[in-house]
Protein backbone atom coordinates (compact mmCIF):
# COMPACT_ATOMS: atom_id res chain seq x y z
CA UNK A 1 0.00 0.00 0.00
CA UNK A 2 1.74 3.47 -0.79
CA UNK A 3 2.10 5.33 2.02
CA UNK A 4 2.67 9.11 1.43
CA UNK A 5 3.94 11.47 4.34
CA UNK A 6 1.34 14.25 4.37
CA UNK A 7 2.91 17.83 5.01
CA UNK A 8 1.39 19.62 7.84
CA UNK A 9 -1.73 21.19 7.79
CA UNK A 10 -0.85 24.79 7.78
CA UNK A 11 0.69 24.52 4.34
CA UNK A 12 -2.75 23.74 2.76
CA UNK A 13 -4.73 26.11 4.01
CA UNK A 14 -4.60 29.11 1.70
CA UNK A 15 -4.93 26.73 -1.38
CA UNK A 16 -7.95 25.29 -0.06
CA UNK A 17 -9.12 28.39 0.61
CA UNK A 18 -8.84 29.74 -2.67
CA UNK A 19 -9.99 26.15 -4.62
CA UNK A 20 -13.34 26.46 -2.50
CA UNK A 21 -13.33 30.15 -3.30
CA UNK A 22 -12.78 29.34 -7.10
CA UNK A 23 -15.37 26.20 -7.12
CA UNK A 24 -17.82 28.70 -5.03
CA UNK A 25 -17.38 31.25 -8.26
CA UNK A 26 -18.40 28.08 -10.23
CA UNK A 27 -21.15 26.93 -8.91
CA UNK A 28 -22.79 30.41 -8.52
CA UNK A 29 -21.46 31.70 -11.79
CA UNK A 30 -24.41 32.87 -14.45
CA UNK A 31 -25.91 30.73 -17.29
CA UNK A 32 -25.29 32.76 -20.39
CA UNK A 33 -27.91 32.08 -22.97
CA UNK A 34 -31.75 32.56 -23.72
CA UNK A 35 -33.61 29.99 -21.65
CA UNK A 36 -35.99 28.15 -23.77
CA UNK A 37 -39.78 29.25 -23.61
CA UNK A 38 -41.82 26.71 -26.40
CA UNK A 39 -43.15 28.89 -29.01
CA UNK A 40 -46.76 29.92 -28.98
CA UNK A 41 -48.19 28.40 -31.86
CA UNK A 42 -51.84 29.40 -33.10
CA UNK A 43 -53.82 26.10 -33.40
CA UNK A 44 -57.64 25.68 -33.14
CA UNK A 45 -58.68 24.60 -30.10
CA UNK A 46 -60.61 21.46 -31.63
CA UNK A 47 -61.08 19.88 -34.91
CA UNK A 48 -64.20 20.46 -36.94
CA UNK A 49 -66.96 18.50 -36.38
CA UNK A 50 -68.71 16.51 -38.87
CA UNK A 51 -71.16 16.82 -40.99
CA UNK A 52 -74.75 15.82 -39.64
CA UNK A 53 -75.05 12.77 -41.85
CA UNK A 54 -71.86 11.70 -39.05
CA UNK A 55 -73.41 13.01 -36.14
CA UNK A 56 -73.53 9.70 -34.23
CA UNK A 57 -69.47 9.91 -33.38
CA UNK A 58 -70.69 12.69 -31.20
CA UNK A 59 -71.54 10.68 -28.57
CA UNK A 60 -68.47 8.10 -28.27
CA UNK A 61 -66.39 9.72 -25.16
CA UNK A 62 -62.62 9.30 -25.18
CA UNK A 63 -59.97 10.54 -23.39
CA UNK A 64 -56.37 12.12 -24.18
CA UNK A 65 -54.58 9.71 -22.89
CA UNK A 66 -52.28 7.69 -25.79
CA UNK A 67 -53.14 3.89 -26.34
CA UNK A 68 -49.84 2.84 -27.33
CA UNK A 69 -50.62 -0.76 -28.70
CA UNK A 70 -53.57 0.97 -30.85
CA UNK A 71 -53.51 -1.73 -33.17
CA UNK A 72 -55.38 -3.99 -30.62
CA UNK A 73 -58.41 -1.89 -31.57
CA UNK A 74 -58.49 -4.10 -34.99
CA UNK A 75 -58.96 -6.69 -32.51
CA UNK A 76 -57.75 -8.93 -34.80
CA UNK A 77 -54.79 -11.80 -33.40
CA UNK A 78 -52.85 -12.41 -36.16
CA UNK A 79 -52.48 -8.79 -36.25
CA UNK A 80 -51.08 -8.50 -32.65
CA UNK A 81 -48.52 -11.23 -33.36
CA UNK A 82 -47.26 -9.56 -36.38
CA UNK A 83 -46.83 -6.06 -34.27
CA UNK A 84 -45.01 -8.12 -31.70
CA UNK A 85 -42.88 -9.69 -34.04
CA UNK A 86 -41.96 -6.83 -36.33
CA UNK A 87 -40.98 -4.58 -32.90
CA UNK A 88 -38.52 -7.07 -32.29
CA UNK A 89 -36.99 -7.98 -35.47
CA UNK A 90 -37.68 -4.89 -37.69
CA UNK A 91 -34.44 -3.54 -38.97
CA UNK A 92 -35.49 0.28 -39.12
CA UNK A 93 -36.70 -0.27 -35.05
CA UNK A 94 -33.22 -1.93 -34.23
CA UNK A 95 -31.29 1.38 -36.02
CA UNK A 96 -33.13 3.87 -33.94
CA UNK A 97 -32.08 1.80 -30.81
CA UNK A 98 -28.88 1.89 -32.00
CA UNK A 99 -28.90 5.92 -32.48
CA UNK A 100 -30.44 6.50 -29.33
CA UNK A 101 -28.00 4.73 -27.31
CA UNK A 102 -25.10 6.74 -29.39
CA UNK A 103 -26.77 9.65 -28.09
CA UNK A 104 -26.93 8.85 -24.51
CA UNK A 105 -23.36 8.05 -24.53
CA UNK A 106 -22.56 11.15 -25.67
CA UNK A 107 -24.78 13.15 -22.88
CA UNK A 108 -22.85 11.02 -20.56
CA UNK A 109 -19.69 12.43 -22.30
CA UNK A 110 -20.95 16.40 -21.55
CA UNK A 111 -21.77 15.71 -18.35
CA UNK A 112 -18.54 14.87 -17.03
CA UNK A 113 -17.47 18.13 -17.96
CA UNK A 114 -19.26 18.80 -14.06
CA UNK A 115 -16.76 16.52 -12.49
CA UNK A 116 -12.59 17.13 -12.23
CA UNK A 117 -10.22 14.80 -14.04
CA UNK A 118 -8.27 12.45 -11.82
CA UNK A 119 -5.27 10.77 -13.33
CA UNK A 120 -2.76 8.25 -11.86
CA UNK A 121 1.10 9.24 -13.44
CA UNK A 122 4.02 7.36 -12.61
CA UNK A 123 7.21 6.26 -13.68
CA UNK A 124 10.63 4.70 -13.11
CA UNK A 125 13.62 6.58 -15.20
CA UNK A 126 17.53 5.19 -15.28
CA UNK A 127 19.56 7.89 -17.20
CA UNK A 128 23.65 8.34 -17.32
CA UNK A 129 26.03 10.60 -18.39
CA UNK A 130 29.20 10.45 -20.03
CA UNK A 131 32.72 12.12 -18.70
CA UNK A 132 32.62 14.33 -21.97
CA UNK A 133 28.95 14.87 -21.19
CA UNK A 134 29.67 16.46 -17.92
CA UNK A 135 31.42 19.35 -16.58
CA UNK A 136 33.47 17.43 -13.96
CA UNK A 137 34.39 14.64 -16.16
CA UNK A 138 32.88 12.31 -14.01
CA UNK A 139 30.17 9.90 -15.51
CA UNK A 140 26.71 9.94 -13.91
CA UNK A 141 23.83 7.77 -13.46
CA UNK A 142 20.47 8.03 -12.07
CA UNK A 143 17.53 6.31 -10.79
CA UNK A 144 14.63 8.76 -10.66
CA UNK A 145 10.97 7.20 -9.35
CA UNK A 146 7.79 9.24 -9.33
CA UNK A 147 4.28 8.48 -8.70
CA UNK A 148 1.56 11.27 -8.18
CA UNK A 149 -2.00 12.26 -9.30
CA UNK A 150 -3.06 15.28 -10.94
CA UNK A 151 -6.48 16.91 -11.17
CA UNK A 152 -7.80 19.58 -13.15
CA UNK A 153 -11.44 20.71 -13.51
CA UNK A 154 -12.73 23.92 -15.19
CA UNK A 155 -14.77 26.31 -13.24
CA UNK A 156 -18.40 26.47 -15.26
CA UNK A 157 -18.41 30.40 -14.53
CA UNK A 158 -20.54 31.25 -17.47
CA UNK A 159 -22.70 28.40 -17.90
CA UNK A 160 -21.20 26.91 -20.87
CA UNK A 161 -20.81 23.17 -19.54
CA UNK A 162 -24.12 23.71 -18.00
CA UNK A 163 -25.82 24.78 -21.51
CA UNK A 164 -23.51 21.84 -23.11
CA UNK A 165 -25.43 19.48 -20.90
CA UNK A 166 -28.98 21.05 -21.23
CA UNK A 167 -28.25 20.52 -25.00
CA UNK A 168 -27.07 16.81 -24.81
CA UNK A 169 -29.89 15.74 -22.65
CA UNK A 170 -32.50 17.24 -25.22
CA UNK A 171 -30.53 15.24 -27.81
CA UNK A 172 -30.86 12.37 -25.92
CA UNK A 173 -34.55 13.09 -25.99
CA UNK A 174 -35.05 13.50 -29.10
CA UNK A 175 -33.52 10.15 -29.97
CA UNK A 176 -36.04 8.34 -27.87
CA UNK A 177 -38.78 10.06 -29.80
CA UNK A 178 -36.80 9.71 -32.88
CA UNK A 179 -37.20 5.80 -31.90
CA UNK A 180 -40.88 6.22 -30.76
CA UNK A 181 -41.47 7.76 -33.84
CA UNK A 182 -39.43 5.27 -35.96
CA UNK A 183 -41.45 2.24 -34.12
CA UNK A 184 -44.62 4.20 -34.71
CA UNK A 185 -44.05 4.57 -38.54
CA UNK A 186 -43.56 1.11 -38.76
CA UNK A 187 -46.29 -0.47 -36.91
CA UNK A 188 -48.48 1.55 -39.23
CA UNK A 189 -46.75 0.14 -42.26
CA UNK A 190 -46.84 -3.36 -40.65
CA UNK A 191 -50.73 -2.50 -40.10
CA UNK A 192 -51.82 -0.88 -43.27
CA UNK A 193 -49.68 -4.14 -44.99
CA UNK A 194 -51.65 -6.42 -43.28
CA UNK A 195 -54.92 -4.90 -44.13
CA UNK A 196 -54.00 -4.44 -47.76
CA UNK A 197 -53.23 -7.88 -48.09
CA UNK A 198 -57.02 -8.67 -46.42
CA UNK A 199 -58.04 -6.37 -48.74
CA UNK A 200 -57.00 -8.45 -51.76
CA UNK A 201 -58.64 -11.61 -49.91
CA UNK A 202 -61.88 -9.96 -49.92
CA UNK A 203 -61.10 -8.79 -53.86
CA UNK A 204 -60.38 -12.53 -54.33
CA UNK A 205 -63.30 -13.74 -52.88
CA UNK A 206 -65.97 -11.35 -54.51
CA UNK A 207 -63.82 -12.35 -57.87
CA UNK A 208 -64.05 -15.98 -57.53
CA UNK A 209 -67.91 -15.56 -57.10
CA UNK A 210 -67.82 -14.22 -60.01
CA UNK A 211 -65.93 -16.56 -62.18
CA UNK A 212 -68.84 -19.15 -60.66
CA UNK A 213 -71.16 -16.39 -61.73
CA UNK A 214 -69.85 -16.16 -65.19
CA UNK A 215 -69.42 -19.93 -66.02
CA UNK A 216 -73.02 -20.67 -64.73
CA UNK A 217 -73.95 -18.26 -67.65
CA UNK A 218 -71.56 -20.07 -70.23
CA UNK A 219 -72.92 -23.00 -69.28
CA UNK A 220 -76.45 -22.14 -69.70
CA UNK A 221 -75.53 -19.94 -73.17
CA UNK A 222 -73.82 -23.33 -74.45
CA UNK A 223 -77.14 -25.44 -73.27
CA UNK A 224 -79.10 -22.94 -75.57
CA UNK A 225 -76.58 -23.08 -78.03
CA UNK A 226 -76.66 -26.51 -78.24
CA UNK A 227 -80.31 -26.59 -78.35
CA UNK A 228 -80.34 -24.14 -81.30
CA UNK A 229 -82.54 -21.76 -79.57
CA UNK A 230 -79.43 -18.81 -79.69
CA UNK A 231 -76.28 -17.72 -81.60
CA UNK A 232 -72.54 -18.70 -80.98
CA UNK A 233 -72.01 -15.47 -80.10
CA UNK A 234 -73.32 -15.88 -76.96
CA UNK A 235 -71.32 -18.38 -76.07
CA UNK A 236 -67.92 -16.33 -77.35
CA UNK A 237 -69.35 -13.42 -75.20
CA UNK A 238 -69.66 -16.11 -72.01
CA UNK A 239 -66.45 -17.52 -72.60
CA UNK A 240 -64.42 -13.28 -73.03
CA UNK A 241 -66.24 -12.42 -70.13
CA UNK A 242 -65.21 -15.63 -67.59
CA UNK A 243 -61.78 -15.56 -68.97
CA UNK A 244 -61.39 -11.73 -68.31
CA UNK A 245 -62.95 -12.54 -64.41
CA UNK A 246 -60.25 -15.02 -64.28
CA UNK A 247 -57.26 -13.02 -65.60
CA UNK A 248 -58.25 -10.53 -62.89
CA UNK A 249 -58.07 -12.89 -60.27
CA UNK A 250 -55.13 -14.27 -61.56
CA UNK A 251 -53.29 -10.68 -61.11
CA UNK A 252 -54.47 -10.05 -57.80
CA UNK A 253 -53.42 -13.40 -56.52
CA UNK A 254 -49.85 -11.90 -58.20
CA UNK A 255 -50.19 -8.69 -56.40
CA UNK A 256 -51.04 -9.94 -52.86
CA UNK A 257 -47.66 -12.59 -53.29
CA UNK A 258 -45.76 -9.42 -53.30
CA UNK A 259 -47.69 -7.79 -50.25
CA UNK A 260 -47.16 -10.85 -48.06
CA UNK A 261 -43.55 -10.51 -49.28
CA UNK A 262 -43.64 -7.00 -48.24
CA UNK A 263 -44.91 -7.86 -45.05
CA UNK A 264 -42.78 -10.31 -44.43
CA UNK A 265 -39.86 -7.72 -44.84
CA UNK A 266 -41.07 -5.71 -42.42
CA UNK A 267 -41.84 -8.78 -39.37
CA UNK A 268 -38.39 -10.16 -40.21
CA UNK A 269 -39.80 -13.08 -40.79
CA UNK A 270 -38.73 -13.98 -44.34
CA UNK A 271 -40.66 -17.04 -44.33
CA UNK A 272 -44.20 -15.84 -43.50
CA UNK A 273 -47.35 -17.18 -45.05
CA UNK A 274 -50.76 -15.59 -44.00
CA UNK A 275 -53.73 -17.74 -44.92
CA UNK A 276 -56.03 -16.22 -47.14
CA UNK A 277 -59.46 -14.42 -45.04
CA UNK A 278 -61.93 -11.91 -45.86
CA UNK A 279 -61.54 -8.63 -45.05
CA UNK A 280 -65.12 -7.88 -44.51
CA UNK A 281 -65.21 -9.93 -41.43
CA UNK A 282 -62.69 -7.95 -39.41
CA UNK A 283 -64.39 -5.50 -36.83
CA UNK A 284 -63.38 -1.53 -37.53
CA UNK A 285 -61.88 0.46 -34.60
CA UNK A 286 -63.99 3.09 -32.82
CA UNK A 287 -64.32 6.57 -34.38
CA UNK A 288 -63.15 9.59 -32.02
CA UNK A 289 -65.51 12.49 -30.94
CA UNK A 290 -66.47 15.50 -32.19
CA UNK A 291 -64.24 18.26 -30.68
CA UNK A 292 -61.31 16.36 -30.64
CA UNK A 293 -58.72 18.97 -28.78
CA UNK A 294 -55.50 20.02 -30.69
CA UNK A 295 -53.65 19.70 -27.80
CA UNK A 296 -53.73 16.15 -28.14
CA UNK A 297 -50.66 16.66 -31.28
CA UNK A 298 -48.47 16.86 -27.95
CA UNK A 299 -48.70 12.99 -28.30
CA UNK A 300 -46.70 13.38 -31.34
CA UNK A 301 -43.47 11.73 -31.34
CA UNK A 302 -42.37 13.54 -34.14
CA UNK A 303 -43.80 16.88 -32.95
CA UNK A 304 -41.58 16.45 -29.80
CA UNK A 305 -38.53 15.67 -31.10
CA UNK A 306 -39.00 18.63 -33.41
CA UNK A 307 -39.28 20.44 -29.72
CA UNK A 308 -36.31 18.97 -28.27
CA UNK A 309 -34.27 19.77 -31.30
CA UNK A 310 -34.98 23.04 -30.99
CA UNK A 311 -34.34 23.36 -27.74
CA UNK A 312 -31.23 21.69 -27.79
CA UNK A 313 -30.19 24.45 -30.59
CA UNK A 314 -31.19 27.01 -27.72
CA UNK A 315 -28.71 25.63 -25.31
CA UNK A 316 -25.95 25.45 -27.75
CA UNK A 317 -26.61 29.47 -28.08
CA UNK A 318 -25.25 29.84 -24.67
CA UNK A 319 -22.42 27.68 -25.37
CA UNK A 320 -21.36 29.45 -27.96
CA UNK A 321 -21.36 32.81 -25.88
CA UNK A 322 -20.03 31.60 -23.14
CA UNK A 323 -16.93 30.65 -25.85
CA UNK A 324 -16.50 34.60 -25.93
CA UNK A 325 -15.56 34.95 -22.12
CA UNK A 326 -12.26 33.82 -20.36
CA UNK A 327 -12.15 30.11 -19.12
CA UNK A 328 -11.01 29.25 -15.53
CA UNK A 329 -9.53 26.01 -14.69
CA UNK A 330 -7.80 24.60 -11.22
CA UNK A 331 -4.87 22.79 -11.77
CA UNK A 332 -3.19 20.46 -9.60
CA UNK A 333 -0.40 17.00 -8.12
CA UNK A 334 0.16 15.28 -5.31
CA UNK A 335 2.87 12.93 -5.57
CA UNK A 336 6.30 11.67 -4.46
CA UNK A 337 9.35 11.83 -6.61
CA UNK A 338 13.42 10.73 -5.91
CA UNK A 339 16.58 9.98 -7.30
CA UNK A 340 17.17 7.28 -4.56
CA UNK A 341 14.60 4.49 -4.83
CA UNK A 342 15.61 3.67 -0.47
CA UNK A 343 13.96 7.33 -0.09
CA UNK A 344 11.06 6.54 -2.90
CA UNK A 345 7.60 7.37 -1.07
CA UNK A 346 8.64 8.91 2.51
CA UNK A 347 8.07 12.68 3.48
CA UNK A 348 11.11 13.77 1.78
CA UNK A 349 9.93 12.89 -1.87
CA UNK A 350 6.45 14.11 -1.59
CA UNK A 351 5.89 17.11 -4.27
CA UNK A 352 2.67 18.81 -4.59
CA UNK A 353 1.42 21.60 -6.93
CA UNK A 354 -1.61 23.61 -7.22
CA UNK A 355 -2.94 26.17 -9.76
CA UNK A 356 -5.10 28.49 -11.29
CA UNK A 357 -5.33 29.01 -15.08
CA UNK A 358 -7.39 31.66 -16.79
CA UNK A 359 -7.59 31.46 -21.11
CA UNK A 360 -8.98 34.28 -21.96
CA UNK A 361 -9.72 35.34 -26.32
CA UNK A 362 -8.30 38.58 -27.24
CA UNK A 363 -8.42 37.60 -31.55
CA UNK A 364 -10.43 34.50 -33.45
CA UNK A 365 -10.18 36.44 -36.27
CA UNK A 366 -14.00 35.99 -35.92
CA UNK A 367 -14.25 32.60 -34.83
CA UNK A 368 -15.78 32.99 -31.86
CA UNK A 369 -18.21 35.42 -33.21
CA UNK A 370 -19.00 33.07 -36.27
CA UNK A 371 -19.91 30.19 -34.02
CA UNK A 372 -22.10 32.18 -32.36
CA UNK A 373 -23.82 33.41 -35.63
CA UNK A 374 -24.65 30.22 -36.62
CA UNK A 375 -25.93 28.75 -33.05
CA UNK A 376 -28.28 31.50 -33.82
CA UNK A 377 -29.13 31.05 -37.57
CA UNK A 378 -29.86 26.95 -36.55
CA UNK A 379 -31.84 28.16 -33.51
CA UNK A 380 -34.11 30.08 -36.19
CA UNK A 381 -34.28 26.91 -38.39
CA UNK A 382 -35.02 24.41 -36.05
CA UNK A 383 -37.81 27.20 -34.77
CA UNK A 384 -39.28 27.47 -38.51
CA UNK A 385 -38.62 22.96 -38.45
CA UNK A 386 -40.88 22.97 -35.22
CA UNK A 387 -43.75 24.83 -36.68
CA UNK A 388 -43.39 22.92 -39.91
CA UNK A 389 -43.89 19.73 -38.13
CA UNK A 390 -47.35 20.78 -35.57
CA UNK A 391 -48.77 22.54 -38.61
CA UNK A 392 -48.18 19.19 -40.44
CA UNK A 393 -49.01 17.14 -38.02
CA UNK A 394 -52.45 19.12 -37.70
CA UNK A 395 -53.24 19.01 -40.86
CA UNK A 396 -52.68 14.49 -41.06
CA UNK A 397 -55.28 14.45 -38.43
CA UNK A 398 -57.52 16.66 -40.18
CA UNK A 399 -57.34 14.66 -43.25
CA UNK A 400 -57.29 11.25 -41.13
CA UNK A 401 -60.39 12.53 -39.98
CA UNK A 402 -62.02 13.39 -43.62
CA UNK A 403 -60.98 9.93 -44.54
CA UNK A 404 -62.23 7.48 -41.94
CA UNK A 405 -65.56 9.41 -41.53
CA UNK A 406 -66.16 9.69 -45.50
CA UNK A 407 -65.14 6.25 -46.40
CA UNK A 408 -67.91 4.76 -43.72
CA UNK A 409 -70.51 7.38 -45.48
CA UNK A 410 -69.12 5.92 -48.63
CA UNK A 411 -69.73 2.43 -47.49
CA UNK A 412 -73.28 2.87 -46.58
CA UNK A 413 -73.72 4.11 -50.26
CA UNK A 414 -72.18 1.26 -51.58
CA UNK A 415 -74.44 -1.39 -49.69
CA UNK A 416 -77.03 -0.04 -51.53
CA UNK A 417 -75.46 -0.57 -54.45
CA UNK A 418 -74.48 -3.84 -54.23
CA UNK A 419 -77.81 -4.95 -53.09
CA UNK A 420 -79.76 -3.57 -56.05
CA UNK A 421 -76.90 -4.96 -58.61
CA UNK A 422 -77.11 -8.06 -57.23
CA UNK A 423 -80.62 -8.34 -57.45
CA UNK A 424 -80.11 -7.42 -61.10
CA UNK A 425 -77.79 -9.72 -61.77
CA UNK A 426 -80.18 -12.37 -60.52
CA UNK A 427 -82.93 -11.11 -62.52
CA UNK A 428 -81.13 -10.86 -65.77
CA UNK A 429 -79.81 -14.48 -65.58
CA UNK A 430 -83.40 -15.43 -64.68
CA UNK A 431 -85.01 -13.21 -67.46
CA UNK A 432 -81.96 -14.76 -69.59
CA UNK A 433 -83.00 -18.70 -69.06
CA UNK A 434 -86.57 -17.50 -69.62
CA UNK A 435 -85.77 -16.26 -73.58
CA UNK A 436 -86.79 -12.52 -72.28
CA UNK A 437 -83.72 -10.64 -72.64
CA UNK A 438 -80.00 -11.49 -74.79
CA UNK A 439 -76.81 -12.20 -73.07
CA UNK A 440 -76.23 -8.57 -73.40
CA UNK A 441 -77.90 -8.00 -70.60
CA UNK A 442 -76.79 -10.71 -68.46
CA UNK A 443 -73.39 -9.31 -69.58
CA UNK A 444 -73.94 -5.69 -68.14
CA UNK A 445 -75.98 -7.12 -64.95
CA UNK A 446 -72.28 -9.21 -64.42
CA UNK A 447 -70.17 -6.76 -64.54
CA UNK A 448 -72.52 -4.17 -62.57
CA UNK A 449 -72.76 -6.66 -59.47
CA UNK A 450 -69.03 -7.21 -59.87
CA UNK A 451 -67.97 -3.85 -59.68
CA UNK A 452 -70.30 -2.80 -56.95
CA UNK A 453 -68.99 -5.64 -54.98
CA UNK A 454 -65.18 -5.01 -55.53
CA UNK A 455 -65.84 -1.10 -54.67
CA UNK A 456 -67.37 -2.16 -51.61
CA UNK A 457 -64.18 -4.37 -50.23
CA UNK A 458 -62.03 -1.96 -51.58
CA UNK A 459 -63.64 0.72 -49.62
CA UNK A 460 -63.68 -1.38 -46.54
CA UNK A 461 -59.84 -1.68 -47.00
CA UNK A 462 -59.49 2.22 -47.41
CA UNK A 463 -61.72 2.68 -44.73
CA UNK A 464 -59.77 0.29 -42.29
CA UNK A 465 -56.04 2.11 -43.77
CA UNK A 466 -57.88 5.36 -43.14
CA UNK A 467 -58.10 3.84 -39.53
CA UNK A 468 -54.42 3.28 -39.01
CA UNK A 469 -53.48 6.67 -40.61
CA UNK A 470 -55.55 8.45 -37.97
CA UNK A 471 -53.58 6.16 -35.12
CA UNK A 472 -50.21 7.55 -36.50
CA UNK A 473 -51.46 10.96 -36.89
CA UNK A 474 -52.56 11.42 -33.58
CA UNK A 475 -49.72 9.29 -32.14
CA UNK A 476 -51.18 6.64 -31.18
CA UNK A 477 -55.09 5.40 -30.12
CA UNK A 478 -57.16 6.89 -27.97
CA UNK A 479 -58.85 5.24 -24.96
CA UNK A 480 -62.66 4.72 -24.98
CA UNK A 481 -65.18 3.08 -22.90
CA UNK A 482 -65.81 -0.62 -23.60
CA UNK A 483 -69.57 -0.25 -24.60
CA UNK A 484 -68.53 2.49 -27.35
CA UNK A 485 -66.25 0.03 -28.69
CA UNK A 486 -67.65 -0.56 -32.86
CA UNK A 487 -67.54 -3.84 -34.31
CA UNK A 488 -69.16 -4.16 -37.48
CA UNK A 489 -70.36 -7.08 -38.60
CA UNK A 490 -71.49 -5.69 -41.98
CA UNK A 491 -71.97 -8.95 -44.15
CA UNK A 492 -72.72 -6.82 -47.17
CA UNK A 493 -70.68 -7.48 -50.46
CA UNK A 494 -70.23 -11.16 -49.68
Amino acid sequence: MMNITAPTVSRYVPIRALVALMITVGLAGCTLGPDYVRPDLTLPDAYLPPTASQAPFANIQTQESVKTDWWTLFKDPLLNDLMQTALVNNADVQIAQARLAQAQALARQAGAALYPTLNVTGGLTRASSGTVATTSGVAVSANTSQLGLTTSYELDVWGRVRRNIESATSLVTASAYDQVSVALTMEGLVANTYLRLRGLDAQLVVLQDSIVTRKNSLRVAQAKFDGGLISPIDVSQATAALASAQAFASEQSRTRGIVQNQLSILTGKLDLVIEPQDVRTLPIPPVPPVGLPSTILENRPDVNRAEQELKASNARIGVATAGLFPTLSLTGLFGAQSVDFSSFLTGQSSVWSAGIGLLAPVFSGGLLQGRLDFANAQQQELLGNYVKVVRGAFGEVSDALVSVRQTLQTEDYLAVQVQAANKAQSLAVLRYEAGYVDFLSVLESQRSANDASLAFVINRALRLQASVDLFKALGGGWTVPPDSVAVDTTQTGK
